[in-house]
């Protein structure tokens, strides 16, 4: 059974690139002005300007090279219109495997208060063994994994 769900960055994107364009269409733009108006790193941008490859177009102008519309305001307002129409959406398979199912888990995750992020634990397919230094220590007793809190 599948089934699909937003994807917000998807759909960000999109929005973002409509941002863009719209923008476009009143003044041309440096590479700064549109790091400024998408919030974005100039290989973030770089990326958005590849995707608009053929409607966009470097001009060398006196300020320095800005970016301008290569298309007219018809071809805009399509372009815009099949951007409206593209579904952002991708499909939510559910697990099949037990690592997978493993990995999902609630109580497999961690979370790191410095940069306020959580990391997914990764499911080891290794046959768990104890470490040789433990080993020469306590012997080669029964390795197992188990949850602990």
């Amino acid at each position: 059974m599948t089934h699909s769900t937003p994807n917000s960055h998807t759909a960000a994107r999109i929005e973002k690139i409509r941002m863009l364009v719209l923008a476009l269409q009143q003044k041309p733009m440096s590479r700064d002005e549109i790091c400024n108006l998408l919030e974005l790193s100039p290989p973030g941008v770089r990326k958005y300007l590849v995707d608009l490859a053929e409607r966009v177009k470097p001009v060398e102008s006196d300020d320095g090279a800005v970016i301008v519309l290569a298309i007219g305001p018809d071809q805009v307002e399509a372009y815009l219109t099949h951007l409206a129409g593209q579904v952002a959406a991708r499909p939510v398979v559910p697990p099949r495997s037990p690592e997978g199912i493993a990995a999902r888990d609630s109580s497999r995750h961690f979370h790191i208060l410095a940069d306020d992020a959580h990391y997914a634990i990764k499911v080891s397919r290794a046959t768990p063994k104890r470490d040789p230094y433990v080993a020469a220590l306590f012997g080669t007793g029964p390795a197992r994994m188990e949850a602990r809190a």
